[in-house]
């Protein structure tokens, strides 16, 4: 009799939490952009599951890169925490090649990722799958050191809905930009129609000439468009601004891994061996075309 009373218990504090779990998720739903989404995760999934500490953490070359940290009372600061390289002994490792959650105690500090900064006991940690791509980790524990399978399965169920919920806010804020972007094509091409239709047509050679012509042609904006993809001048475009890669990274929506590959790109295609000197032949380019204007 005793033994069904506690299974009954534990089967009610487990609909308990998935309930608390859903209503976590949903209010993340609302939130906004992907920055909040980050920022407001972990506290969300620790009030859920009553844990005191929860790390969210991203994938970047291979590493683990804290991205946000909540402690019980207080938002704790991750700039003190280094990245982790992905890779043996680390059971997260392991936990990032199967796909699944884990609950780890701490007997070995040397194979558990921020266990030394974060004076890990025991925790459970899940993986952020989009498709079959892991893109971080959410880990949490309890300063009494006491997490169970609730909480590593709770973590996880957790850990699948909010990687939708960040999904779908990535694609709207990618929606976004793009429509921005094609309501500035559209007034431009307005412009231009309004521009062509208003001038007077006569009998005769365009007295801009031929040269014109050609300067039209091509501009800086077209010579950079042969050289780089759109992409790459978008990133050109912020490193012209002396952003960092973290920066280029979170206002393009990007891992940093991703903002390298396209530095490095750019760095070749305009022939440069820095920073510096790709930006300087990016304000060359815009120097020509204003002045041709």
């Amino acid at each position: 009799m005793i033994g069904e009373e506690a299974t009954v218990a534990e089967l009610r504090e487990a609909l308990e939490a998935i309930e608390r779990l859903r209503t976590a998720v949903a209010r993340l739903a609302d939130a906004g952009p992907p920055s909040v989404l980050l920022e407001r995760a972990p506290a969300e999934v620790a009030e859920a599951l009553g844990l005191d500490r929860v790390l969210l953490s991203r994938i970047d070359d291979g590493s683990l890169v804290a991205a946000s940290l909540w402690e019980r009372g207080t938002v704790g600061a991750v700039g003190e925490l280094e990245p982790v390289v992905l890779g043996y002994p680390l059971v997260e490792a392991e936990a990032l090649r199967r796909r699944r959650p884990l609950l780890a105690a701490v007997e070995e500090g040397g194979r558990h990722a921020f266990w030394e900064a974060l004076g890990w006991q025991s925790y459970v940690a899940a993986p952020l799958v989009l498709e079959t791509r892991v893109i971080g980790f959410l880990h949490g524990d309890r300063d009494s050191g006491s997490v169970s399978e609730l909480d590593r399965d709770g973590l996880a169920r957790f850990a699948e809905g909010f990687a939708v919920v960040f999904e779908r806010a990535v694609l709207r804020r990618r929606l976004r930009v793009q429509r921005e972007e094609l309501r500035q094509v559209a007034n431009w091409a307005d412009a231009r129609v309004g521009e062509l239709s208003d001038g007077l047509i006569e009998l005769g050679a365009d007295p801009r000439g031929d040269a014109a012509d050609a300067a039209d042609r091509t501009p800086a904006d077209s010579r950079l468009r042969d050289l780089l993809t759109r992409r790459e001048v978008d990133v050109l475009e912020h490193m012209v601004r002396g952003e960092t890669n973290a920066d280029i990274a979170r206002a393009l929506v990007v891992s940093e891994g991703t903002v390298k590959f396209h530095v490095k790109n750019i760095l070749r295609k305009l022939n440069a061996s820095n920073r510096a000197e790709a930006t300087s032949r990016y304000l060359r380019l815009s120097l020509r075309r204003d002045g041709a204007n």
